[in-house]
């Protein structure tokens, strides 16, 4: 049965905690307008936080219902399969970084409350098939996504869902020179109605500039 039409019904007050800049601005602006969004940038320069205030924002205005959130299950050479517990024991680590860009625009208990009453959920890229998009799926650290498995994500999308997907392709812990990264962006370049945006400015410390500047040899 097909979900009614969602009415923008008045501002959250929890994301005043937050101001974004110029270029986090127009980020929100095109996951705002889009169904598709991909949000790149270096270390620092504030994706999920982006996608987490317009997360936020979507869920009080009731325009979604749950919050979805997938991300590589391998990171910094570990898979899921070398990690204790079950599967979604497994999992809820990779939510945590999400987790604490909710808190930054939020009441740290409200976020708990979400999660506790499943408005926002982690969605393993394993049990993804199957599944139609028709609220706001989070695709986080896209880089270390194959093509397969992002092709199989952006699929999903339903008539009225919305897929953010950010990442940064010099932080990448696959060998895949064509990760599923890559994949979005070359899609964008292509196909119109997926847009992308690239944040520049550094929200960190000044030495994580400089040390990103050595490592990328400038």
């Amino acid at each position: 049965m097909e979900k009614p039409n969602r009415e923008r019904k008045g501002e959250i007050k929890a994301i005043s905690k937050v101001q974004l800049n110029d270029e986090q601005k127009e980020a929100k602006r095109l996951i705002v307008e889009n169904q598709i969004v991909i949000v790149t940038g270096v270390a620092g320069t504030g994706k999920s936080l982006v996608c987490a205030q317009a997360a936020l924002d979507f869920l009080s205005k009731k325009q979604i219902e749950d919050i979805f959130v997938t991300r590589a299950a391998i990171e910094v050479g570990k898979s899921l399969g070398f990690l204790p517990g079950e599967l979604s024991e497994k999992f809820d680590p990779y939510l945590e970084g999400f987790k604490d860009n909710l808190s930054k625009c939020t009441d740290a208990k409200y976020v708990e409350e979400l999660v506790r009453n499943g408005k926002i959920k982690a969605l393993p890229v394993q049990f993804i098939r199957g599944k139609t998009v028709d609220d706001l799926l989070i695709v986080e650290e896209a880089q270390n996504l194959t093509k397969h498995e992002m092709l199989a994500i952006l699929t999903r999308l339903g008539k009225k869902g919305k897929i953010i997907v950010n990442g940064d392709n010099e932080q990448k812990d696959i060998k895949e020179e064509f990760n599923g990264l890559s994949y979005c962006i070359e899609l964008s370049k292509k196909i119109p109605e997926i847009k992308w945006i690239k944040l520049k400015e550094n929200h960190r410390s000044d030495l994580v500039g400089k040390i990103l500047d050595y490592e990328h040899g400038k």
